[in-house]
């Protein structure tokens, strides 16, 4: 699957190259040596690997590991795919009509889309692009995303600047590298949403484990997603007092930490907001479909997070407050899923009283924290946040108070459970 995906991805290449309005950014430097140079395009690609695997040496250092060097092997391999692919388009008529070389080009980012689709999940040597950019963001701390933009548009421009010097043209660089920035990561979404699962199985890649049948018998969670100042925490307490459950809120922060190696103050800062969610959603979307380990790392804390609700499911019977729960445990049957709202002006007094604040910045700051779950909820589940299809019951605490609104999702909890 790995060497198929290569093979696809460069029968994508020779058609944008056959479209002469531009190719991929990452095959824009090798094209560009091609034009300038006259050098063949598969022996350009081998070169441009060979410079990206020293740039990781000299970037990595002792942190480099040999095992890298395999990226060369690789990059001949994809060379020698790539000269063979040209050949291949070189029997089909060098088309003059716009629209018919707009529709190679749309062909194109479906091949490159699919090779993708196929190669990266195999999970065996990276091409020297992406050990490059990996290299870059292990050294710098920046997000791989935005390191994959960068890189990209750092080798457009050398190639514009390039070709526009020597030949007076683009040459490399046209109408086909936008359409190939734009539509590659899209379309890869698309292929992995449709036949990803197919895929992994075929891969032997299995998803999170989930609970017995004994398991699900014999414990049971209730997820407590809350609006701010509602007393959802308050009344997580006391159910997990009368049920005889273990509680997990705070203590969340201390075990995601631990599993996923940030400190408690990142995890509880992040682990239920999302800071600056059109740039976050940008940055995914263009970088398409990555590694656990190349993820944003509020995406990393969230899988740590949901493998570590799915895990303590399985421990025992537990309250679970926030943190997506319910979307985690959307399958346990169970799992009994609560949200708890109240009428703005009590959520305000409440948050007031508690955090000794003005009633303005107690406003202001429910208004905040809610809008910041929303978004994370809609991020993360792709379903809006309180939406009542998504719970088992919706409660107003402020309509019965904390400890009877307690006592009646415990009744509630125990009459659906049958117990």
């Amino acid at each position: 699957m790995y060497f198929i995906g290569l093979f696809v991805m460069t029968i994508g290449i020779a058609l944008s190259v056959k479209s002469n309005l531009g190719v991929s950014p990452v095959s824009s430097i090798p094209y560009t040596i091609t034009c300038v140079w006259g050098i063949e395009m598969g022996k350009a690609t081998i070169l441009f690997h060979i410079v990206l695997v020293l740039i990781q040496i000299l970037v990595l250092r002792k942190n480099f590991k040999p095992v890298q060097l395999l990226q060369i092997l690789i990059g001949v391999v994809f060379g020698y795919f790539t000269t063979f692919c040209n050949y291949l388009v070189s029997f089909l008529p060098t088309p003059d009509n716009l629209g018919i070389r707009i529709l190679m080009v749309l062909a194109s980012t479906v091949f490159v889309a699919v090779g993708i689709f196929l190669y990266l999940p195999a999970d065996l040597i990276p091409l020297a692009g992406e050990g490059c950019m990996q290299a870059v963001s292990t050294v710098t701390h920046i997000e791989f995303a935005k390191v994959k933009i960068g890189f990209d548009c750092t080798m457009v421009l050398v190639s514009a600047v390039t070709c526009l010097t020597v030949l007076h043209s683009l040459g490399s660089v046209g109408i086909g590298t936008i359409i190939a920035a734009v539509l590659v990561g899209t379309l890869v979404g698309i292929i992995n949403r449709a036949f990803g699962r197919q895929r992994d199985r075929l891969l032997g890649k299995t998803d999170e484990p989930v609970a017995t049948a004994e398991e699900a018998a014999s414990n049971y969670v209730i997820t407590i997603s809350r609006e701010f100042g509602s007393g959802g925490r308050e009344i997580g307490k006391l159910l997990a007092k009368q049920l005889g459950y273990h509680y997990y809120d705070s203590e969340l922060i201390r075990l995601a930490a631990e599993k996923s190696g940030y400190t408690p103050e990142y995890v509880e800062q992040n682990e239920q907001a999302l800071k600056n969610p059109v740039l976050h959603d940008f940055f995914a979307w263009y970088a398409g479909p990555l590694e656990q380990t190349d993820l944003p790392k509020v995406d990393q804390l969230f899988q740590k997070e949901s493998a570590l609700i799915r895990e303590l499911s399985r421990n025992g019977s537990c309250i679970i407050v926030g943190r997506l729960a319910n979307y985690v445990l959307r399958d346990l049957p169970t799992a009994y899923h609560i949200f708890i709202s109240a009428d703005a002006a009590s959520e305000a007094t409440r948050v007031c009283a508690r955090d000794h604040i003005s009633p303005e910045a107690a406003a202001a700051k429910v208004k905040k924290v809610n809008h910041e779950r929303a978004v994370h909820c809609k991020h993360f589940t792709k379903t809006d946040w309180g939406n009542v299809k998504n719970y088992d019951l919706c409660i107003k605490s402020d309509d019965f108070g904390v400890n009877e609104t307690a006592q009646i999702i415990a009744d509630l909890f125990k009459k659906k459970m049958k117990l």
